[in-house]
């Protein structure tokens, strides 16, 4: 391409020399790239080993990669100090753990906190003293959402409110009468802990007024309320056998 400056001699030069090294940056600078799989940020240490990542989803990693449920973590630090010890926290796509074992994920030395991220809310709490809260905050040391919780005393205490309860019904002295026949105590011990003797029934062989669904256990609170409706049929029934016996005693007199 021809220009004139001047009334001068034309000079020739290229458009590409001006406007070449303009397009280059724009192009590598101010146009979007592709996200390819290789694009990450890796910091190494001075021995060449990876210490901070991220990869090109946008996972951070501190130290080294670890799969957990075979996925790897969003978010993973390891907080390993000198000698064999590790402390963990790992936040993969289906769980959060907090975790310490030895080097090499050997032995657990403390037991490891699992939240399962994909549960309602609140599915796990742990409070500042300690108290354990599962879809609650724990108001107690072990506190459930259905209202139950156990003392500080260590007393369990069933959720029993109106509020957390329908269809209710008074329960007949003839039901409750044919489930206290129907119940069968027994001696046993646990297969995991033979070593301890314990007194109660068996779920699969007691009444279905007193069963659980999946007839795998009982509520004692059930078997409670059996036995304060018979105990209570039983105290009218003395109370008038004792009337019937005052009027007899006066007539002999």
């Amino acid at each position: 391409m021809t220009f004139l400056a001047g009334g001068k001699e034309p000079f020739r030069f290229s458009v590409w020399a001006t406007l070449g090294p303009i397009l280059i940056f724009a192009l590598c600078f101010l146009a979007p790239m592709s996200a390819l799989g290789e694009d990450r940020l890796v910091i190494k240490d001075l021995s060449g080993s990876s210490t901070f990542t991220v990869d090109h989803r946008g996972f951070v990693f501190s130290a080294d990669l670890y799969a957990a449920q075979g996925v790897n973590p969003g978010f993973w630090l390891d907080e390993s100090g000198s000698g064999t010890k590790g402390a963990y926290f790992v936040l993969d796509s289906n769980w959060l753990q907090v975790q310490r074992r030895a080097q090499g994920f050997g032995a657990y030395e403390a037991s490891p906190l699992f939240v399962h991220i994909g549960a309602p809310s609140l599915a796990l709490t742990v409070m500042e003293n300690g108290y354990v809260g599962y879809g609650v905050m724990a108001a107690y040391p072990l506190h459930m959402a259905s209202g139950a919780y156990c003392t500080t005393g260590g007393v369990w205490t069933n959720a029993s409110s109106r509020e957390y309860k329908k269809d209710i019904r008074a329960l007949s002295s003839e039901e409750a009468m044919g489930a206290l026949e129907g119940l069968t105590p027994v001696r046993f011990s646990y297969k995991d802990d033979f070593g301890e003797q314990h007194v109660g029934f068996i779920a699969e062989d007691v009444p279905e007024l007193v069963a659980s669904k999946d007839r795998k256990g009982m509520s004692p609170m059930d078997v409670v309320a059996v036995l304060t409706r018979v105990v209570q049929e039983q105290q009218k029934t003395i109370a008038e056998l004792s009337r019937k016996m005052a009027l007899l005693e006066k007539e002999d007199r």
